[in-house]
């Protein structure tokens, strides 16, 4: 079976403990595959053991969970999320904010509650499956074709013929390898990554959506906006304004 992996942060060995004996991952599609005991070890083994969903205390020893929170998200790709759930208590929601600024993917209030934590913890791993890139063993060549995407992102004519000339080979044999290795079309997977990257430039700043949409390389904002919506089930307007009220609710 094909399992989220999740790695587990709090500086009580109880908690952790508690997490894997009294929850049922496997149940869920997960396995938890590490845990760490303060921020800077957090960090360590979520490069090491490259997990898709995080649940981590905000109150660490050594780096806090923000600062541990940020280390993980700037070691990580766009098109290859770390969704990380905050475990916080009712005095840490000053922090809060600053988390949401982080692309925190959800809150949980200690003491948790296994039964309010499960809709949390399917929405993501819903997520994480419908990733084509998710943890995918692909060959080098594919490698290389996606780090010239990302690269190239914000420029407009990223074309699979433009991009077969300069990587020497034909564009056909191009589409096979999406087709083959991530199961998803060429157009499809830019059009995703680069919703990616807009979903941070709307959270992350006041930028208009025509300066957004250019910035991921669409060159009409309308057909960036009916993209975006087709991906995201919203707006780039709608997913800002979700994104502001929960912050302001805080």
């Amino acid at each position: 079976m094909n399992l989220c992996r999740v790695l587990l942060v709090d500086d009580e060995a109880m908690i952790l403990e508690g997490y894997q004996k009294v929850f049922d991952w496997k149940q869920y599609q997960c396995e938890v595959v590490g845990t760490a005991m303060d921020g800077e070890e957090a960090v360590r083994k979520a490069e090491e053991l490259k997990p898709d969903i995080v649940i981590m205390d905000i109150n660490l020893p050594k780096l806090n969970g923000l600062e541990a929170i940020k280390e993980i998200q700037n070691q990580t790709e766009d098109s290859r999320p770390v969704y990380v759930v905050v475990v916080t208590g009712y005095d840490d929601f000053s922090y809060c904010q600053e988390a949401l600024r982080l692309r925190v993917s959800d809150f949980i209030l200690k003491p948790i509650d296994f039964e309010s934590f499960v809709p949390v913890l399917e929405k993501l791993v819903e997520k994480v499956m419908n990733n084509p890139r998710r943890r995918q063993v692909i060959s080098g060549t594919l490698e290389k074709i996606i780090a010239y995407m990302e690269l190239h992102l914000e420029e407009k004519n990223v074309s699979l013929t433009l991009l077969a000339e300069q990587m020497e080979m034909n564009p056909a044999y191009i589409s096979q390898l999406f087709k083959k290795e991530l199961g998803i079309g060429y157009h499809a997977y830019l059009n995703q990554m680069r919703v990616e990257r807009a979903k941070k430039y709307l959270t992350e700043s006041d930028e208009s959506i025509t300066l957004v949409a250019e910035k991921v390389g669409f060159s009409d904002y309308r057909v960036f906006t009916k993209v975006f919506k087709s991906i995201m089930g919203e707006t780039p307007s709608q997913f800002r304004k979700t994104m502001r009220l929960q912050e302001s609710n805080l």
